[in-house]
């Protein structure tokens, strides 16, 4: 009798399609019910998926309730998250302890592919996941900088594997690390391919849910060598709305599609300006451009990202070192934060509230359902 309790129960939430309106599917496609269970008149469910966003959280949470109190002899729903990844499990020798690798790219640079890859690493790590982000971007390495990454070589194992960096919870690895900062990186493709290899199967990963790598611009040898090596589970294409942005975007999708990577969706960044004066939207760089690649390719937006200055900012102004100042004895040291060690903002996934922040962090959890999504599909095939 209880079975048929909980067989009902989930009926129920697949005939609401709770979670579909803002995931692009419903829960229970997603295989995103961890546990559900019914002790008398009560249901308790567990979200399994990895929601970074607290207003996108909130809204799955509602459906939930709605949709379980409606069925007969259920009158109190507890709902509980905890975030886990999917796994592909189609893992190879480079890198046999990550559950899911996930790209990165875009067309051209200036985009901002480099700010979405690193808040999407620290958004799903901030929800408690493993997560690591591999700089591909071999040309332009920036995630250092944009996580706050400590600078200085990396240290190796006693097997010589090289030990990636930690920056709020993401295990990072650039050439950023290995080259001096003024240096030019002018490689050919072989290269390149040799590097890569280095940076992914040479590192000290440990196990992962996600391995975020950040691609350089365009569809070039580091593309190339991703797509033949690693099992990427999706992509993430980031665009602004210029018409050549657009355009570029399009061949890096198509490339993608070319070797059977699912995409998991398109990213438009510098989506419109708010003036602080004023208060009024601009759209400075024209609209429509995520709309027409999802519309053409029948992908999701994950996520419109404001152009705001906040985004370019990684350091905190000078400020008063932390403090109380006592009579006689003068100022007394407090215990500094991480920020204020090292100077470094985080990540704008992870600063205060703010239409980034929010679009950032509903970004990781779309690009995590997304993700999952790809798994159960790959599963049933």
């Amino acid at each position: 009798m209880a079975q048929q309790g909980v067989d009902e129960a989930r009926r129920a939430i697949a005939e609401a399609g709770v979670g579909e309106a803002e995931l692009f599917a419903d829960l229970l496609s997603l295989d995103a019910i961890g546990e559900l269970a019914l002790d008398g008149s009560t249901a308790t469910v567990i979200v399994s998926l990895p929601i970074a966003d607290v207003g996108l959280r909130d809204r799955i949470e509602a459906e939930l309730r709605d949709a379980l109190e409606a069925v007969d002899g259920i009158e109190s729903v507890s709902i509980g998250f905890e975030p886990e990844a999917a796994d592909q499990r189609d893992r190879v020798d480079l890198l046999p302890t990550v559950k899911n690798v996930i790209a990165v790219s875009s067309g051209k640079g200036g985009v901002g592919k480099s700010t979405v890859a690193a808040n999407l690493a620290a958004s799903l790590a901030d929800c408690g996941l493993a997560v690591g982000l591999l700089d591909a971007d071999i040309y332009g390495p920036n995630a250092p900088a944009l996580l706050g990454a400590p600078d200085g070589s990396p240290t190796t194992t006693h097997d010589a594997r090289i030990v990636p960096r930690d920056a709020h919870g993401v295990k990072v690895m650039s050439m950023d690390f290995i080259v001096d900062e003024d240096d030019p990186i002018i490689w050919r493709g072989p290269m390149v391919d040799d590097v890569l290899h280095q940076l992914t199967g040479d590192v000290d990963w440990g196990d992962l849910d996600y391995l975020i790598v950040d691609l350089p611009p365009g569809t070039g040898d580091a593309q190339l060598t991703l797509v033949q090596h690693l099992p990427i589970t999706g992509a993430v294409i980031v665009t602004t709305p210029q018409g050549v942005a657009v355009d570029d975007a399009r061949r890096g999708l198509e490339g993608f599609a070319k070797y059977g990577v699912p995409i998991l969706g398109v990213v438009e960044n510098m989506h419109t300006f708010v003036c602080p004066d004023c208060g009024e939207e601009h759209a400075i760089f024209g609209t429509g451009g995520a709309d027409d690649l999802a519309g053409t390719f029948d992908i999701p937006v994950l996520a419109r990202i404001p152009l705001d200055p906040s985004v370019g900012t990684l350091t905190a102004d000078d400020a008063e070192p932390p403090g109380i100042d006592v009579p006689v004895i003068g100022r007394l040291s407090m215990p500094q934060t991480r920020e204020e060690r090292t100077g470094r903002l985080p990540p704008n996934a992870l600063r205060e509230d703010g239409p980034v922040r929010t679009n950032l962090r509903r970004m990781a959890t779309r690009t995590a359902a997304r993700c999952q999504h790809a798994v159960v599909r790959s599963d049933k095939d």
